[in-house]
């Protein structure tokens, strides 16, 4: 239960008051629950003497950690003031999609005509959800018609915002900006079909009094689902060079265990990217899908093209979530489930195929006729990207050591 104190003597002159007294709190809470915001257990203590006001006591609880203020202004004539904040395994957000815990130090410095702002931050852990979306609201072509009472509100609000507005143009201030932001290693970045953890360390500077971000962020150990399959993400960066929402892409999401190269490779910027169909060796945008969607070759396809107009049909229905057969495989804990038909002889069998992918390197599948009542398991370790050892249990019993050499 938040309790506080207050004592104060007033004195000096207009313009430049001068205040004695003293100012105590225990038990603050700030909370903002729609944007995750929950600080607590806040403690306050603030000393005035004359025209110095001294920050004893600041301190707030956010998850595990605390943030502390220290720091003391300077009133009068010419106030300033200097904050020093230290920030120790603080959650900065809690909610289920955007979930920030950091550490660091920082110092503001603050007068009548500038700004300046130093530091260095470092992300203990975090989740950043961009499939969830925010509060709904209406779009910008929608007119809601209301009371007067509601009329006469909305011409009050933007009276004050353009009072507010010529206010600011008035007060220009010279603001310097210098914070080094360290991702850390525990962040990761989930929705529209990427999972992965981001690395990296950006700059966060203010030239020409507008703020700007510089810097390269690396996707880590990243999945991306696209054409119905789980990508590996070989290559993800993203450089920063000003533009805080215009960052460069540098993209190569490949599909795993095949014995060619196939994904999706994206570049340009993030308001206009390219997007494209890559493989090594470099091969027909038709061979390219073949290899990413059924991890073979075209040959046959033909006879083949319900499976691929299938899986293609629930990739573009999943859109920016899962499709019904990646939430059934994942709430299973497969990573891969396809039928398939073969020809021996002149039978054509049907083949039910699982898989689960163990890591990076090993993989685990298991294969059976619906003809017959064994079936083949299979134990893959891709070694490299062109040597691959598989054991086969079952059906058959074998041991391959597979090295792939291509040429054009």
């Amino acid at each position: 239960m938040a309790s506080g104190a207050t004592s104060a003597a007033i004195g000096g002159r207009f313009g430049a008051p001068e205040i004695e007294g003293r100012m105590e709190g225990s038990g603050l809470a700030i909370r903002n629950l729609l944007q995750g915001v929950d600080l607590r257990d806040g403690d306050l203590a603030l000393s005035l003497r004359g025209a110095d006001a001294r920050v004893e006591r600041f301190v707030f609880k956010g998850g595990d950690g605390e943030l502390r203020l220290t720091g003391g202004a300077v009133l009068g004539a010419e106030p300033k003031a200097t904050l020093q904040l230290v920030a120790d395994k603080f959650r900065l957000l809690g909610r289920a999609d955007r979930r920030v815990v950091s550490s660091g130090n920082a110092t503001l410095a603050l007068d009548a005509k500038s700004l300046a702002l130093n530091g260095q931050l470092h992300i203990d852990e975090g989740l950043i959800d961009i499939s969830r979306a925010d509060a709904p609201s209406l779009d910008s072509d929608v007119t809601v018609r209301g009371s007067r009472q509601a009329a006469d509100k909305a011409a009050e609000q933007e009276e004050e915002q353009a009072v507010l507005a010529a206010r600011n143009a008035r007060t220009v201030r010279d603001l310097r900006v210098n914070v080094q932001l360290d991702l850390g290693d525990k962040l990761r970045l989930r929705g529209r079909g990427l999972d992965t953890r981001l690395t990296g360390r950006l700059a966060i500077t203010s030239p020409n009094n507008r703020l700007a971000l510089n810097g390269q962020v690396r996707a880590v150990d990243g999945q991306y689902a696209a054409y119905g399959q789980k990508l590996q993400i070989e290559r993800g960066e993203l450089g920063f060079s000003g533009d805080l929402e215009n960052p460069r892409l540098d993209i190569l999401a490949v599909r795993p265990n095949l014995d060619v190269q196939v994904g999706v490779q994206v570049s340009g910027t993030a308001q206009a990217p390219r997007v494209r169909l890559a493989s090594t060796p470099e091969m027909a945008d038709y061979d390219k899908l073949s290899w990413l969607m059924l991890g073979r070759a075209p040959e046959g396809l033909a006879r083949n093209d319900t499976a691929l107009l299938q899986r293609a049909a629930l990739a573009i229905l999943a859109g920016e979530g899962q499709g019904l057969d990646a939430q059934l495989l994942g709430s299973i804990g497969l990573d891969e489930f396809s039928l398939r038909q073969v020809e021996s002889g002149e039978v054509r069998e049907t083949v039910v195929a699982l898989g689960k992918q163990l890591s990076r390197r090993w993989y685990v599948g298991y294969e059976r006729s619906v003809n017959t009542t064994t079936g083949t398991w299979q134990l893959v370790y891709r070694a490299a990207q062109r040597f691959t050892l598989r054991a086969q249990s079952g059906t058959d019993n074998s041991l391959d050591a597979i090295w792939t050499w291509r040429w054009n």
